[in-house]
């Protein structure tokens, strides 16, 4: 007689940032996988068995509380949630896992499961290392930054502590986006601060009611507040502040026609670089350009990116061989004001036959002998 099988929670830290981790329900029978399987595996079948959520000081986690937000996968015998951000060091988090939803009326066990992560101390006091763009001389239609800490931080800080000083030094008015969910990466080190969108969209209400939100000509300030928190609780180590004066605004689509390539030596690991004419967007190019080989086999190395992002450099893994090789270019690749390989950020509508013929210009190929 066979064993009836247990489903069971797990919290699954990564060995190397365990706040990256994810939950597991394992040991799930497969008449239930089947089920949510004939579902479609829909984020809301799922959602309806399988659920994280915080738990606050004085909490049972019996409250209505929102769910942590994350994605579910169904395994061959079980389910995984993949939170969309980190989980936070300190912060106490309940799973459920009722699988009575599906069941139609049928005796089932619910689990639980509570997990926290603990808070790292470390050595050193958290500190701004980069802010890009790195130039200081941007666009007036300038769309982002992107601010870069020595350490991973908390959330909650940035619309007190991140300020754009105007030229008289005062805090320019209305002119940074606060998003409701501040824009870090998993990591908690990079984050994105957006200038107002709708002040960047000519012939848009705020733009026609208070302008563009630089000016060219003029001088401003991105200040960050040593209020930043990181994860260990403790401020920055001081304050950060980077100047920059504003040129006219660039609203041209990217153009690969006018990059330049440097292709390397055969049969050395010569980086093969790339020179841009204006700055492209510091973190979009570690994802949107990729080398592959004649037969479309990805080509491994590392990626560097410098000369105030108008250079992007490609080191391979093993040596370059005698072949033709593609660069190819995501068409989401943007500059530093959102112009993309298919029209500008703030540009004209195009025709399908215009954009078909803009989604064929992303590819580059060089040929080593």
């Amino acid at each position: 007689m066979q064993a009836t099988r247990k489903p069971c929670l797990v919290f699954n830290s990564d060995p190397r940032r365990a706040e990256f981790g994810c939950v597991f329900v394992r040991g799930i029978e497969p008449e239930l996988i089947a089920v949510l399987g004939k579902s479609g595996g829909t984020v809301q079948a799922l959602r309806s068995v399988f659920s994280v959520k915080v738990i606050g000081p004085g909490m049972s986690g019996d409250e209505e509380v929102p769910d942590v937000l994350g994605r579910r996968q169904i395994l061959p015998d079980g389910i995984r949630f993949v939170p969309h951000f980190p989980f936070t060091p300190g912060v106490r988090y309940r799973a459920s896992f009722d699988p009575r939803p599906l069941r139609r009326g049928e005796l089932s066990e619910t689990l639980t499961l509570d997990f926290s992560l603990t808070e790292k101390i470390t050595a050193e006091l958290s500190a701004v290392t980069d802010i890009f763009p790195s130039s200081d001389l941007l666009p007036e239609n300038l769309l982002r930054f992107y601010i870069c800490f020595s350490n991973s931080m908390q959330r909650g800080q940035a619309k007190e502590q991140i300020r754009l000083l105007g030229p008289d030094g005062e805090p320019a008015q209305d002119v940074l986006y606060h998003a409701p969910v501040e824009l870090w990466d998993r990591s908690m080190r990079h984050l994105t601060i957006l200038l107002d969108p709708g002040r960047l969209k000519r012939g848009v209400g705020p733009n026609r009611e208070l302008g563009p939100p630089l000016r060219a000509g003029q001088n401003y300030t991105l200040a960050v507040g040593s209020g930043m928190v990181d994860l260990s609780g403790r401020p920055l180590q001081g304050c950060h502040d980077k100047r920059f004066r504003v040129s006219e605004a660039v609203r041209e689509r990217i153009s690969v026609d006018e990059w330049r390539v440097l292709p390397p030596v055969m049969k050395s690991r010569q980086p093969l670089a790339l020179r841009f004419p204006k700055p492209l967007d510091w973190a979009l190019l570690w994802h949107a350009i990729t080398i592959t080989s004649e037969s479309g086999r990805r080509i491994n190395g590392r990626i560097t990116i410098d000369d105030d992002e108008k250079r992007w450099n490609f080191t391979p893994a093993s040596p370059w061989i005698a072949e033709l090789y593609h660069v190819q270019i995501a068409p989401g690749l943007e500059d530093v004001c959102g112009n993309n390989l298919r029209g500008a950020f703030d540009g004209p509508f195009r025709t399908i036959k215009e954009l078909a013929l803009e989604r064929s210009k992303g590819s580059i190929s060089f040929r080593l002998v």
